[in-house]
């Protein structure tokens, strides 16, 4: 599956600064099998000023300035699966990691009005 191309600016952004940084390295140890090594798929994040920052607490910055097409089921449901990814992540779980993906899909279609 790949990721949605999205086209509306904020879905780019939530693209870029968060979901492609988790799901890269996730990618890559799928695409290249073997075992996930203790810490491989955890990543570091910044804000925009440079400054470390969890996924959740970039999460709730970008939802802040979310588009009003983005009900609050669905920004909780996509809340629900970046925590679990992030929890994954810790826990070198490759699929709970790789779930993120159908979920920004999920996320995408709903800004977009599609569900």
């Amino acid at each position: 599956m790949t990721t949605a191309r999205p086209e509306h600016p904020w879905l780019k952004r939530v693209q870029h600064d968060l979901v492609k940084r988790l799901l890269w390295p996730a990618r890559d140890r799928r695409d290249l099998g073997g075992e996930v090594s203790p810490g491989e798929l955890r990543v570091a994040l910044v804000d925009e000023e440079g400054r470390s920052i969890s996924v959740m607490a970039l999460w709730e910055s970008l939802a802040d300035v979310a588009p009003p097409s983005l009900t609050p089921a669905a920004r909780q449901t996509f809340a629900t699966a970046l925590a679990g990814a992030d929890h994954g992540a810790a826990g070198d779980d490759l699929a709970k990691v790789l779930a993120l993906e159908p979920a920004f899909e999920a996320l995408a279609r709903a800004v977009k009005g599609e569900s």
